[in-house]
Parts: C-alpha cells; sequence; structure tokens
C-alpha cells in the first residue's frame, strides 16, 4: 500500500483530530502547563507590585537588566494608551482564535511544537487579560538597560518567544508543507 507524503508524516486524511482519550490526555497536560505558566506570570506581578510599587527599581545585572513598576494601559511602546476597554476586547478575540487553532492542529507528534507555542500565547494572553480586566492596566516590570526596549512582564515573554519560534519553525521547519498547500 503506498502512502502519500502527509500520511507518512501522522496526517492521515480524517483522522487528524481523532478524539481519543491519549489526545485528551496530552491536551489536559498543555491546559496544566498552561495554568503554571499563567501562575507563575500572576506571582512576578503579584511581586512587582508589592516590592517595585513602594520600593522603586531594583538592578539585575547592572546596565543590562533592571526590574522597575510600570502600569501599563496601552500594548507595546504605550501605544493604544488609555484603550483599556479595546484592548480587553481584542486580547479576548486573539486568545478566541488561538484556542479554535490549538484544537485544529493535527495531534501528530510532528505538530508539538505548535501545539506549546500556542499554549503559551494563552498563558500570556490570560495572564495580560487578568491584569487589564482587574486593575485597568498590565503590571510590567522587566527592563533591558542596555537598549531602549518597553518595560515587559512574563506573559509578555511567553508571546514574543511563542512568535519568533513560529517563525522559526514556518521558515526552517514546516516550509515544505506550506509550499504544498
Amino acid at each position: 500500500m503506498k502512502t502519500n507524503q502527509k500520511e507518512s508524516r501522522g496526517l492521515q486524511p480524517g483522522k487528524e483530530q481523532a478524539d481519543t482519550p491519549h489526545n485528551w490526555k496530552i491536551r489536559g497536560l498543555h491546559l496544566v502547563l498552561c495554568l503554571i505558566l499563567l501562575l507563575l506570570d500572576q506571582i512576578t506581578k503579584i511581586w512587582a507590585r508589592g516590592t517595585l510599587k513602594t520600593g522603586g527599581k531594583i538592578t539585575a545585572l547592572p546596565k543590562l537588566l533592571s526590574f522597575e513598576y510600570l502600569e501599563n494601559d496601552g500594548a507595546v511602546w504605550g501605544i493604544f494608551g488609555g484603550k483599556t476597554v479595546f484592548l480587553l476586547i481584542f486580547t479576548v478575540l486573539t486568545l478566541a482564535a488561538v484556542i479554535w487553532f490549538y484544537f485544529k492542529v493535527p495531534m501528530a507528534r510532528r505538530y508539538l511544537p505548535v501545539r506549546l507555542i500556542l499554549v503559551f500565547i494563552t498563558a500570556g494572553a490570560l495572564g495580560n487579560i487578568i491584569d487589564r480586566f482587574i486593575f485597568g492596566y498590565v503590571t510590567d516590570f522587566l527592563k533591558f538597560e542596555f537598549i531602549q526596549f518597553p518595560t515587559f512582564n512574563v506573559a509578555d515573554i511567553y508571546i514574543t518567544v511563542s512568535v519568533f519560534v513560529s517563525i522559526l519553525l514556518v521558515l526552517f521547519v514546516y516550509r515544505e508543507e506550506l509550499k504544498e498547500e
């Protein structure tokens, strides 16, 4: 029996999203990972609000990295400042699209990096949604001293690194599959 290239990569037409117990176990583990990442983000923000808001700036690595409290009511670099409701709605809609896409990604092992990236993006989006919903701003506290870069937080790291890794995956791992489609 001859198999096509998609089948050899674990993609059998009509079977990409079989709701087997194994697949739900993997999704459950991804949910636990998302919750752990979200908890880590929220713990660091609680620390920043409790320590940096009143205590001021802490230099972690001189001329490289410091911890400095910032209430960001906009997006990156302060764009859309004061547009909390817009940013909240936009983030919720984006999060819904990310979750929808997560369930559309084939369960083949080859696509595990894609699913993990979506877990990290989800955790980052949820972390910032929680801040916007509760406080009306996002708590930022990580600041690079050696370049002109916006102050950011752990959730932002999840999102930024995930987007960067996604680009690398498209360029170097999934390039051939994208050409086929």
